[in-house]
């Protein structure tokens, strides 16, 4: 699709940090996202809550809007390829679950990224110090 974003792409070992944005009424504890791989769909990553939700102030009706910090190493064995938002579970204080799939996520922009495979090429040496 031209004029599309490019993905953001990772590899084995590195972070992804994504950060979420939601409005809600409860307090809220836990968040944890799912992300499927487009084509071999029971692939997935996870993605937990990773800071402190950080209240951004009201919104119309009383409901809060607060942003939190979710991440996830990609581990060595993560299929290459493109993974699409699937899951967002949201767990109250009191423990109560709100499950957000399909049309909850549907105007979610960006909501994937691309998984690369490991460079072939060899490292090479910058520099060696002696320490004292």
């Amino acid at each position: 699709m031209e004029g599309a974003p490019a993905l953001q792409r990772y590899m084995a070992g590195d972070v992804i940090r994504i950060g979420l944005v939601l409005e809600h009424a409860a307090n809220l504890a836990r968040v944890f996202v799912t992300f499927s791989h487009e084509v071999d769909h029971l692939t997935e990553l996870y993605f937990e809550t990773a800071s402190q939700f950080e209240t951004e102030g009201g919104t119309t009706g009383g409901a809060k809007r607060s942003r939190v910090l979710l991440e996830t190493p990609v581990p060595p064995e993560a299929l290459a390829g493109v993974y699409e938002l699937t899951r967002v579970n949201v767990f109250s204080v009191s423990g109560k679950l709100a499950r957000l799939r399909d049309e909850g996520l549907a105007g979610i922009a960006d909501a994937r990224f691309e998984i690369v495979e490991e460079p072939a090429e060899i490292p090479t040496v910058a520099r060696l110090e002696f320490l004292a």
